[in-house]
């Protein structure tokens, strides 16, 4: 397949991704999109990233005023059933998908009247009720981080000066297995029951007290950790998932960062191993409600297979390397250094 050796060949994003880069040629557009997606969609950070884009810089103001954005809580299959993995969404789930379409051409294409309600329609998970903004991400929010705790304790306290660092191996040749999340595979894309992974003794759990009143989390999500490790190249990743009533762990969002393009993703910088270095992840999008009684978990570990390739730990060009190591990986958690999850918490209603 030529085309996959082309990829190989281009791991930066060099000139022969750009022309395919379309949120960046958005200044080149000038027409209204109606952009639908789910939570679970391998597409949702291009659908929210394409509406944004076009909000700002479309071609015309025709296009930038006539963006609207859909998410539901579905995978890439988007309102096909109320069932994402294991959980249910409940009858809400489901929209009139063609009556929305018909109404977005209608008014561009017929003149007809513009169409109903809010530019931005969200499925509020946990919830499991539909909301109308008029914006993404939401003005009110309010970003707060939550901070990783040696004992286990995720909370926005901010950690102290004599917390000592967490560690774990990550082995290449027994990966975290995907279980969950963005990904095209039928099987595994969308909400599951975390616990099958939690003998594994490759990922550091986090968790917040059980919560004393609603929390909603809605909008973009991001970790920031600071870590080393003992090689010139590896992985980390975030995972958050709602610890439920009855003890379940249902993921929510998760994001990876490969350590050599911790600079962006222009060039690839190895790491000087031990040497501590400030990671930022993005861990794409939701929206969630928390009830009373319910808890945030966020797992860090170093692979998601097969959703995402191994990291062979050896800093050779991606799809050439033929040799693995294990990785030593160092998650650094005191007041200097304080890795943390950043939430999109909306306010109560006054």
């Amino acid at each position: 397949m030529p085309h996959f050796r082309d990829w190989l060949a281009h791991p930066t994003y060099d000139d022969y991704w750009k022309p395919l880069n379309l949120e960046a040629r958005a200044p080149e557009m000038a027409v209204p999109a109606l952009n639908i997606g789910g939570w679970y969609d391998v597409f949702l950070r291009s659908t929210l990233g394409s509406y944004n884009t076009m909000k700002r810089e479309a071609a015309t103001a025709k296009a930038r005023a006539g963006q609207r954005l859909v998410i539901g809580p579905w995978p890439h299959g988007w309102n096909a059933k109320t069932v994402t993995g294991e959980e249910d969404f409940g009858p809400e789930a489901l929209i009139d998908a063609e009556a929305l379409q018909l109404e977005f051409f209608d008014h561009w294409l017929k003149e007809g009247p513009a169409p109903a309600g809010a530019p931005v329609k969200l499925f509020v998970m946990g919830e499991n009720r539909w909301r109308e903004e008029a914006e993404w991400p939401l003005a009110r929010t309010v970003y707060t981080p939550y901070y990783f705790h040696t004992d286990g304790a995720l909370s926005p306290e901010k950690p102290g000066a004599g917390q000592a660092p967490k560690t774990y191996r990550y082995d290449p040749q027994d990966p975290v297995p995907t279980l969950g999340g963005n990904i095209m595979r039928p099987e595994l894309r969308g909400s599951f029951d975390q616990r099958p992974l939690d003998g594994r003794t490759d990922i550091l759990r986090f968790e917040t007290a059980a919560l004393e009143a609603p929390l909603e989390i809605t909008g973009p999500i991001r970790a920031v950790l600071h870590v080393a490790t003992d090689g010139p190249d590896t992985d980390f990743m975030a995972k958050l998932s709602v610890i439920k009533a009855d003890n379940r762990v249902m993921n929510l969002v998760d994001g990876v960062l490969r350590t050599r393009f911790r600079e962006g993703y222009e060039r690839e910088v190895l790491l000087t191993p031990g040497e501590p270095v400030r990671l930022e992840l993005d861990l794409w999008a939701t929206s969630y409600r928390l009830a009373p009684g319910e808890r945030l978990r966020l797992d860090i570990t170093s692979s998601n297979f097969p959703r995402l390739a191994r990291n062979l730990n050896t800093g050779e060009p991606f799809g050439e390397g033929v040799a693995s190591r294990v990785a030593q990986q160092t998650l650094f958690l005191d007041a200097a250094r304080p890795s943390h999850v950043v939430l999109p918490v909306i306010p109560p209603n006054p």
